[in-house]
């Protein structure tokens, strides 16, 4: 099995995503995510987008996703002022993954849950939410792949995941698995190991997109694979024996000091390839 390997722009948040592109070239990395982010990606930015696609063609690297905007943004936000607004931003997000020649938006399934009543409540405007998102999808042949979230938020729950799934009955709707979040919202007696065959999802219908990274059980720290608890030979073992044939983005923290951090980004691509050639 080949992996098909990348990195989201998220590692570069704090300077332009223009200024990142020339590293991926020198250090071959050919397959991305971009995280829309005030100063980095300003999806907006017509003129922006433009050029970045001249550059990316240039270099050869492909936008595999694009991730939903992340401020002010919830699809399942109780105030229909809110709510709207976030589809009408995630609508934005689209028209740019057109124009860049992504064809996969990552989307979160809500926000926070005060109570079970509240989570309720945005379930059912999850629901019309990404129902309206995938009719504007439509026309372009654009997916949509749900994130499993952080505790405490609509779709920390893979039964939250699969109800929204099977109430929108559309192939152009699929699944991000998170690694981080799933380790954080795993009991403390299954850390450690992985049981995805057990979780109530057709992993080999609807897994579209992995982020990947790791971290300690109780932080969202988006360490590289191996520099936490996740357990990445299963987890590989795992996408073998489904036949995954999406990307793996690695989806890490903030780095002032990018050049140093692509050596073990690189290292860290080689350790999971090993794997998977196991």
């Amino acid at each position: 099995m080949s992996l098909n390997l990348g990195i989201s722009t998220m590692v570069y948040y704090h300077e332009n995503i223009e200024k990142l592109l020339p590293y991926l070239a020198e250090w071959q990395i050919k397959l991305i995510e971009i995280k829309p982010h005030i100063g980095h990606f300003e999806y907006q930015d017509i003129n922006m987008i433009d050029q970045l696609k001249k550059q990316l063609d240039h270099l050869n690297i492909l936008v595999k996703a694009i991730h939903m905007p992340i401020n002010g943004v919830d699809i399942s936000h109780p105030q229909e002022y809110d709510r709207v607004r976030s589809i009408r931003e995630i609508e934005k997000t689209i028209m740019v993954a057109l124009r860049l020649g992504a064809k996969l938006i990552v989307i979160h399934p809500g926000g926070s849950c005060s109570s079970p009543d509240d989570r309720e409540k945005r379930m059912y405007h999850c629901v019309n939410s990404l129902t309206e998102i995938l009719e504007f999808c439509q026309p372009w042949n654009i997916k949509l792949a749900i994130e499993n979230t952080l505790p405490g938020r609509l779709g920390d729950r893979w039964e939250e995941i699969k109800q929204i799934i099977e109430r929108i009955p559309s192939e152009d709707l699929g699944i991000c698995f998170d690694s981080g979040h799933y380790f954080l919202n795993q009991k403390h007696d299954e850390r450690g190991g992985l049981n995805l065959d057990k979780e109530p999802i057709n992993w080999q219908k609807y897994l579209l997109h992995m982020h990947i990274h790791d971290n300690d059980g109780k932080e969202d720290l988006h360490l590289l694979p191996g520099g936490g608890c996740f357990p990445w030979v299963s987890l590989i073992s795992y996408l073998k024996e489904i036949q995954y044939q999406g990307a793996l983005i690695i989806e890490l923290k903030e780095q002032l000091q990018l050049p140093q951090y692509l050596d073990k980004i690189k290292d860290t691509f080689d350790q999971l390839e090993a794997f998977a050639k196991r």
